[in-house]
């Protein structure tokens, strides 16, 4: 059998038309312009059969060979060799849908089982000088923007950091990376927020919006249950682990590449955040509870902070999906629920 195609000589992109001359030992002579060798089927590497992608064969000296007629060097490949594993399992469709439920689940495990798994468990060993180093940056580039010292007065802000002191957990006094509160003044943002370093930010609004002492309390014991849980190092632990996981999967950032992996970075972060978000309201409460803190003036203050939200989004509410924080509506529902046990 004479099979026509194209061939194209080791190391240069260049192709010229050639034929293979296919015979039942079995054997193939490739004829071109000035070569006429003869290989045996072993010492010839053909590529995988995917769907209808035309098949090449490489030769020893890295010479390939495209048949222009496809299907007549399949149907003859057939007789000869084997075919291999992914064309058997391209042909079954039980195959093809037992391995695409197998790699759903894989994929489920993945994202759910031992990505935060190995995202804790690094988290917690990264070294203190590492999360210090990344407050301390973090806090030098909040510096630069919007973001100023505290505009309270010295009494109010010395009793805030007073209050601070008090409603520490003795488990955070021992701690390896000791927390602080940075008062500081942030235009229209009524916010309180954890660095990796155990810098406590919260804002001058905030403070503002509080019916109480044991509403910022609430508010800065819930943002300690994020240093306790080593939730800001878990997050940049397993937003590292995600991009490096897409991009060994792509290979490549590029185009459409790079937009993928923004996207699955997005949606990973927000849905873990959520997470975090329900784990630190848990510790709060109960450390509200222990210390014999109003959980309603907590309530209270989430009440505030949301009703002033909604004022501010011009376009509406976003859904749950796409916040990184829970509905507020939910945590201040279950932070009610706690306090009348």
């Amino acid at each position: 059998m004479i099979i026509e195609g194209f061939y194209q000589p080791p190391g240069r992109a260049a192709r010229k038309a050639a034929r293979l001359f296919l015979g039942g030992d079995p054997c193939l002579t490739l004829e071109t312009e000035n070569l006429n060798p003869t290989f045996s089927l072993s010492e010839i590497e053909v590529s995988d059969a995917l769907g209808t992608i035309p098949l090449f064969l490489t030769f020893p000296d890295g010479g390939r060979f495209v048949p222009a007629d496809d299907g007549a060097f399949r149907h003859w490949l057939r007789q000869h060799r084997r075919p291999g594993w992914v064309y058997r399992m391209e042909s079954h469709k039980r195959g093809v849908l037992l391995t695409l439920l197998a790699t759903c689940l894989l994929i489920f495990f993945y994202i759910y089982g031992l990505l935060p798994w190995a995202s804790n468990v690094i988290a917690q060993r990264i070294p203190t000088t590492v999360e210090q180093n990344l407050g301390r940056h973090t806090l030098t580039l909040l510096s630069a923007s919007d973001f100023r010292d505290s505009a309270l007065p010295a009494n109010k802000q010395k009793a805030l950091q007073q209050l601070f002191q008090q409603v520490i957990p003795p488990s955070l006094r021992t701690d390896r990376t000791p927390v602080r509160l940075k008062l500081m003044n942030i235009p229209d943002v009524a916010n309180a927020f954890m660095l990796t370093d155990g810098t406590l930010i919260l804002s001058d609004k905030l403070v503002a919006f509080s019916p109480g002492d044991d509403a910022l309390a609430g508010v800065m014991l819930h943002e300690m249950g994020h240093h306790a849980y080593r939730h800001p190092m878990r997050m940049l632990v397993r937003s590292s682990l995600v991009s490096l996981t897409l991009l060994w999967m792509t290979g490549d950032v590029s185009g459409i590449g790079d937009t993928l992996l923004q996207t699955a970075s997005l949606a990973n972060e927000l849905q873990f955040s959520r997470g975090m978000e329900r784990e630190a309201d848990n510790w709060a409460i109960a450390e509200m509870k222990r210390e014999g803190r109003s959980l309603e003036q907590m309530a209270e203050i989430y009440s505030r902070v949301s009703a002033e939200s909604q004022k501010e989004k011009a376009d509406g509410v976003l859904p749950d999906w796409l916040s990184t924080h829970p509905a507020m509506q939910s945590r201040i529902g279950h932070i009610r629920d706690a306090a009348k046990e």
